[in-house]
């Protein structure tokens, strides 16, 4: 799904700063507590703010009874706490570097490396929520990888585009821009260029001036959605995607176009 060298240029840092803040969430930006133990012995005890932490014991018996224990005796101090046996995390990262093929969808990289995690259930453990669901960059879009790669295999026609648009307070807050190769992967990411558009009228006409830009830009727009930043929280919160695209059309916060036939007959 996603091109092993994806493009990425002429990105508007606004524009791509706002949309991380809404579709991604990075655990380097949580506060955390860290334990790093060798078949038990704790080495390293910190929290990545260095404040004053209670360590609760010297050793680690179980790694997530010790990393739910370390989170309950230091109440609003961390996001989460996260334990690692040395030699298990030695073992997962030359697991994963060693199953990289050059060839591959950069995507179906990343996602086996998350899915890893779960192999090592005692030596990279992370609470309140798993290792899988806790470290690294999360995509937090509501939708699970393989609903997403379905969509953009099922629903965009090869060699065409895709345009995001957030709106806030009537004004353009942040776009996403994907271009689809002749495989359907996506080759290029990048943002819309403010500086090249008027803006002006409804936010309705505004999304319309958003489509003929990626048309002279990119490859033909294939399918472009539009809503206010409220929408697009709420579409991402909900499980019924789909019920959450009629709502928010039926109440004039979402404009859908272009569209697929397919995505236009199930709207």
């Amino acid at each position: 799904m996603l091109y092993e060298k994806p493009l990425m240029e002429d990105i508007d840092v606004d524009h791509w700063r706002n949309m991380q803040s809404l579709l991604l969430e990075s655990a380097k930006g949580k506060r955390r507590i860290i334990a790093i133990h060798e078949n038990g012995k704790i080495v390293k005890f910190v929290h990545s703010d260095r404040v004053e932490i209670q360590k609760v014991t010297d050793c680690v018996d179980n790694p997530a009874v010790f990393a739910r224990q370390v989170y309950e005796a230091n109440p609003g101090k961390a996001d989460f706490v996260m334990v690692l046996e040395r030699h298990a995390v030695d073992q997962y990262f030359a697991e994963v570097q060693d199953s990289w093929k050059a060839e591959e969808d950069l995507d179906e990289y990343v996602h086996r490396m998350f899915a890893k995690l779960d192999d090592y259930p005692d030596g990279i453990v992370t609470y309140p929520q798993k290792a899988r669901e806790t470290l690294g960059l999360q995509w937090r879009f509501g939708a699970a990888y393989e609903d997403v790669k379905a969509v953009v295999e099922n629903l965009l026609p090869v060699e065409s585009s895709l345009i995001l648009g957030i709106f806030n307070n009537g004004k353009l807050w942040g776009t996403l821009v994907l271009v689809i190769d002749e495989n359907k992967r996506i080759a290029d990411i990048t943002t819309a260029d403010p500086t090249e558009l008027t803006g002006s009228g409804s936010w309705e006409d505004a999304s319309k001036e958003l489509v003929q830009w990626v048309n002279r830009k990119f490859l033909p727009c294939s399918l472009g959605l539009f809503t206010d930043l409220e929408g697009a929280r709420t579409f991402i919160a909900e499980k019924d995607k789909l019920g959450a695209l009629r709502k928010l059309r039926g109440e004039r916060r979402l404009l859908v176009e272009p569209a697929p036939e397919v995505l236009k007959k199930i709207l």
